[in-house]
């Protein structure tokens, strides 16, 4: 018999989650002047919402995003989301994207980008850790069409099952600037994931924002049907609203 030693995962709270975020937005504001090509943002929300689901257990949620870019086209984002604890104890989400944007004509941009999300300090980790390669056309800087594909993503249905499959998602979404630096977006989108019996839920959203140089508020409304079709559990689909205080470097 061969002895196996699992090493210990040290607790991770949200109080120790907002405080990392808080500590690398103090560093990257103490640094000196970067290039144009760098940005941070950080966002305080009533919720964290994805694809018509929430990641909070509708509780609050703190999130940072760095941001760098090439004139060439090339990015890579990196994200770190503080989240309520859920069923399978996770309270931080971090992400890193690599991505390519393409401007065609005065009408017509591209962008396709690879992304890992990981659950660091969460004993299921491994379950739910996923990969994402998205796509996005967009016409006029107002219509857009998204499109993402998940080799294999993890979820827990309406039975509390855990289901692992590829999925898809695709979306379409339409911007329109409104008098008083206000911007009003709205999205439908379709989730397919690709179990035994493949199942799918509709989502949509409408968004009202105002933006003041750094500064960007959102008054949010989401739903789904998630649920009713059994790829959620109570409480994380269905109509919701949330507000997003944002602010930008």
């Amino acid at each position: 018999m061969v002895a196996c030693f699992r090493k210990k995962v040290l607790p991770l709270t949200r109080a120790s989650a907002v405080w990392t975020l808080t500590g690398l937005a103090m560093l990257w504001v103490a640094q000196p002047a970067q290039a144009d090509d760098w940005g941070l943002s950080l966002a305080l929300s009533t919720d964290y919402v994805v694809r018509g689901l929430t990641r909070s257990m509708g509780q609050g949620s703190q999130s940072l995003d760095l941001a760098w870019r090439r004139d060439t086209g090339w990015g890579v984002d990196l994200g770190v989301v503080a989240l309520h604890r859920d069923a399978e104890g996770r309270v931080l989400q971090t992400s890193a994207r690599l991505g390519r944007t393409w401007q065609w004509d005065q009408d017509w941009s591209g962008e396709l980008g690879y992304a890992h999300a990981a659950y660091p300090g969460s004993e299921q980790r491994s379950n739910f850790n996923y990969d994402e390669l998205a796509g996005h056309l967009i016409w006029q800087g107002r219509w857009v069409l998204s499109g993402s594909w998940f080799p294999k993503i993890s979820r827990r249905d309406a039975q509390n099952n855990l289901i692992s499959a590829p999925a898809f998602s695709a979306s379409l979404g339409l911007r329109q600037n409104l008098p008083l630096s206000l911007a009003l977006d709205a999205g439908l989108g379709l989730y397919a994931h690709r179990t035994a019996e493949p199942r799918s839920y509709v989502f949509g959203s409408i968004d009202l924002s105002w933006s003041q140089g750094p500064w960007q508020c959102h008054l949010s409304h989401i739903a789904s049907n998630a649920e009713a079709q059994g790829l959620a559990q109570a409480g994380r689909a269905g109509r919701r609203w949330l507000a997003t205080l944002q602010l930008g470097f």
